[in-house]
């Protein structure tokens, strides 16, 4: 059982009308309720927020009783089944509030944006909790198990406390609530109403070996709807790179047109852009076998810095032949002591590939800042 981290591409259709009308009527009131939850949160009524969401998920699993295993939703049935197997299998050391998972799975679905910089930021945040507290809890408690397992009373290592001021239960159950609802987005004919159903099947299962027959769905079942999830999203994901790219190509080379005309700058044959900002001692690397020490600063065309070793604090070595081939050149036009600012075209850059930790995306052209410190030393 894996929490889900999926966005998928709308290519699936409904399995029925009646589970299509139904997925818009329940959209459509969830729209309503999330209008109150906005303003109350402008109000800063925290209450009434709450209480707006509290009741559409209240109205959503009031549907559950009506519906019939013949119409069932298979994907939304796996999606809200699999997401429970995970809270309760993988996470239910935590004791999360379900309403406010659920509230919080509502919200984001409907309202939400995946690169929403406080959404990002909280996933890094949550990031921290796995592998700070409760990861370090999980391990105690499984070598507690082992020791209590072998007849041992005495000397059990004490389980770390998973919540604290930094890390308070209701920030984790509303982060995990909000990755569950980001997975949704994409995900065309989701009907609430079945998602919900198969996550209080999910929960109501006792065990992992009982998982099989405890489902409206086999194993088989829900192995397939989520694949199938997981391939749409990575044909969307494959869609937005490319687009992605296009875009950037573009992007790019409108900047690096105007960069051109900047005074001071040349360009190479390759179309390297440079700069000389301070002229060294006259000691050029020549060789792409030289070894070259530097401070550097990279930027994407927008400003944002994606690599500093000034921020890191120190320079760094490494062979002209181990780079971009913009370092590669660019470098071999600077001397000891000197410095360099490089524009460097995608394609003398990265390519058509991301990098950078996803920092940088496809065919982006990029900016640096060299300080040639040292050659061969």
């Amino acid at each position: 059982v894996t929490m889900p981290n999926i966005k998928s591409s709308k290519k699936d259709v409904i399995r029925s009308k009646v589970s299509y009308e139904k997925n818009k009527a329940d959209k459509s009131e969830l729209k309503t309720n999330l209008k109150k939850f906005e303003a109350a949160l402008v109000g800063g009524d925290k209450a009434a927020a709450e209480a707006a969401l509290l009741s559409k998920v209240a109205d959503v699993e009031a549907n559950i009783a009506e519906l019939k295993a013949e119409d069932i939703n298979k994907r939304s049935y796996a999606l809200g089944a699999n997401m429970a197997l995970a809270t309760k299998f993988q996470f239910g050391d935590l004791n999360l509030d379900l309403n406010t998972l659920k509230m919080s799975l509502i919200n984001f679905y409907e309202n939400g944006k995946v690169d929403d910089p406080i959404f990002l930021e909280n996933n890094n945040k949550f990031q921290g909790f796995i592998y700070t507290r409760f990861m370090p809890y999980m391990q105690a408690k499984q070598q507690r198990k082992v020791m209590e397992d072998a007849g041992v009373t005495e000397g059990l290592p004490e389980l770390p406390t998973l919540y604290d001021e930094t890390f308070t239960a209701e920030f984790i159950v509303k982060v995990l609530g909000s990755q569950m609802g980001a997975s949704l987005i994409d995900v065309d004919g989701i009907d609430l109403s079945w998602f919900f159903k198969g996550f209080a099947d999910g929960l109501a299962v006792e065990s992992p070996e009982t998982i099989e027959g405890s489902l409206l769905l086999t194993m088989d079942e829900m192995q397939a709807e989520l694949m199938g999830v997981q391939r749409e999203m990575i044909e969307k994901a494959e869609v937005k790179a490319q687009q992605k790219g296009v875009e950037a190509k573009e992007r790019s080379a409108a900047w690096l047109a105007d960069i051109e005309k900047m005074e001071g700058v040349k360009k190479t044959e390759s179309g390297l852009l440079y700069r000389i900002e301070r002229k060294g001692n006259g000691e050029f690397p020549t060789a792409d076998t030289d070894r070259v020490t530097v401070h550097y600063e990279g930027t994407l065309s927008n400003g944002t810095v994606f690599d500093s070793s000034y921020e890191r604090g120190e320079t760094i070595t490494f062979g002209l032949s181990q780079v971009i081939k913009g370092w590669t050149e660019g470098l071999k036009l600077i001397d000891k002591g000197g410095e360099i600012t490089l524009w460097i075209p995608s394609d003398l850059a990265y390519g058509e590939r991301d990098a950078g930790g996803g920092n940088i995306g496809p065919n982006e052209a990029l900016k640096f800042k060299v300080e040639l410190y040292g050659i061969n030393e």
